[in-house]
């Protein structure tokens, strides 16, 4: 009588956990136990039962659909990053070519705006001389004090920037810019390193997301400041 107890207790003692964690060391449990199969069921969402094998089933159907859309969603990204490596190729081929500094800033901005399909975009040049181009020229320590760790991070950076610092990139069009990415224009082997900046800018407050991935951007940023060093030099 004392044994069964004992037994019994035990028996109470077992939990899912332990039940679950023994099954899954043993996989082939219910080898040769048919019966015991065609007696479990599971409770389905109707209130129905359904047989364990096809529950087996419909969640390996699962997440055999999973892994497709997981492995269309890849495929879709390689294609989307192709298209941008080639629209950056042929940019950075017609920078390399640009032979002075006009024909730089209109080839940037065309692609810029026909290519890329950027909204909006600043490009500013830093120089405490007056130059005669069709682009934006600012003295660095102003630049400096309106934007501070935007340009003296020296990296490219993407999200949500303050109204001021929106005033100063966009001017007149800041109230239309939603979110930006930011590309400090910086060459290291002249003095001051400092070169400009380059904003973009588009309307939809979600497209320029903080933390979102700056490698294709930061390249342009590091091929610009080279060909822009070059003619500014020049």
């Amino acid at each position: 009588m004392t044994e069964e107890i004992v037994e019994a207790r035990e028996t109470q003692a077992l939990t899912a956990r332990q039940v679950a964690d023994y099954l899954q060391a043993h996989p082939d449990f219910f080898v040769d136990r048919d019966d015991l199969l065609l007696e479990l069921t599971l409770p389905h969402k109707r209130g129905d039962t359904i047989s364990l094998v096809e529950r087996q089933v419909a969640l390996l159907r699962e997440r055999a659909l999973d892994y497709r859309y997981q492995l269309n969603r890849l495929s879709e990204n390689a294609k989307e990053n192709e298209q941008l490596f080639e629209k950056m190729r042929l940019l950075v081929l017609s920078l390399l070519e640009s032979k002075d500094l006009e024909q730089l800033i209109d080839t940037i901005s065309d692609s810029l705006n026909h290519e890329f399909g950027i909204e909006f975009h600043s490009l500013m040049l830093f120089s405490d001389k007056p130059m005669s181009l069709p682009v934006r020229i600012e003295h660095n320590d102003v630049a400096n004090m309106a934007l501070g760790s935007l340009l003296s991070s020296g990296k490219a950076v993407s999200g949500q920037v303050t109204p001021a610092e929106m005033d100063f990139l966009f001017q007149e069009q800041s109230e239309k810019v939603g979110s930006v990415a930011i590309i400090p224009l910086n060459y290291s082997l002249i003095d001051p390193p400092q070169l400009g900046i380059l904003a973009l800018g588009s309307s939809d407050k979600e497209h320029f997301k903080a933390g979102m991935g700056t490698v294709f951007i930061s390249y342009l940023g590091d091929v610009l400041s080279r060909v822009l060093a070059r003619h500014m030099r020049s």
